[in-house]
């Protein structure tokens, strides 16, 4: 199956995330409050371009069940996403009203601009390749810390630990299970140049989820910061 190749391919950059000292943080109980604030200042942007590209690849289909989708995704960003960037915010001790207006980092605004050329090739193979990774690695580290048994009530994140173990109203079949399934059945109608292009948007999406870690959480912003903000004040 596609799907299993392109989870094999990325295999390397999913073992860099679980070992990455953000997401041990989490499991540990532990996160630097900088770190937290910094990713929901950033996470909080890039969602919201994640529900703009949503929309974008609503007026690609004809099919309800695949537009119910998007608008359940995109639902589900607006009212239930919010949670996990609560548990960051009760942990650093900061209102999560004050952190949703930040400009994206160059980490953050790369992967948005990859999200948004990923739609523009109007290839919804293409999109959800792009997309999967966002859920799929949120998922895995979330499965890997409940076999670790990280998410103990003394831990700080076990709220969000938990949150994304079961993001669906099935425990067994994951919403990232039910977009490879998707993904696969695209793939069986696409040539191996459409698969090619498929997997590199996939796995860039995977890297930039490894630097999205990175980036908060050694809080690495654009470093003329001040230059920029001149700019936007002229």
């Amino acid at each position: 199956m596609f799907s299993e190749e392109l989870r094999t391919q990325a295999a390397p950059i999913m073992t860099a995330i679980h070992d990455h000292a953000f997401v041990r943080g989490i499991a540990d109980g532990y996160v630097p409050r900088e770190a937290l604030i910094f990713y929901v200042e950033q996470d909080f942007q890039y969602l919201s371009e994640f529900i703009k590209i949503y929309a974008n690849a609503i007026t690609k289909l004809t099919d309800r069940n695949e537009m119910k989708f998007f608008a359940d995704s995109i639902d589900f960003i607006l009212n239930s996403e919010i949670h996990p960037h609560h548990v960051f915010c009760d942990v650093a001790g900061v209102e999560y009203e004050t952190l949703q207006h930040a400009t994206p980092t160059p980490k953050a605004y790369l992967y948005e601009s990859h999200m948004y050329r990923a739609a523009d090739t109007g290839s919804l193979l293409n999109i959800l390749a792009a997309f999967q990774a966002c859920p799929w690695t949120y998922n895995e580290i979330a499965k890997k810390q409940v076999q670790e048994k990280a998410n103990t009530n003394d831990n700080p994140f076990k709220s969000w630990i938990d949150f994304y173990d079961n993001t669906d109203d099935d425990p067994e079949v994951s919403l990232s299970d039910k977009i490879f399934e998707w993904i696969d059945r695209l793939a069986e109608n696409a040539t191996t140049q459409q698969r090619q292009q498929a997997t590199q948007f996939f796995l860039k999406s995977c890297e930039l989820e490894w630097q999205f870690w990175e980036q908060a959480y050694h809080q690495e912003d654009w470093r003329f910061k001040d230059v920029l903000n001149q700019a936007n004040s002229l």
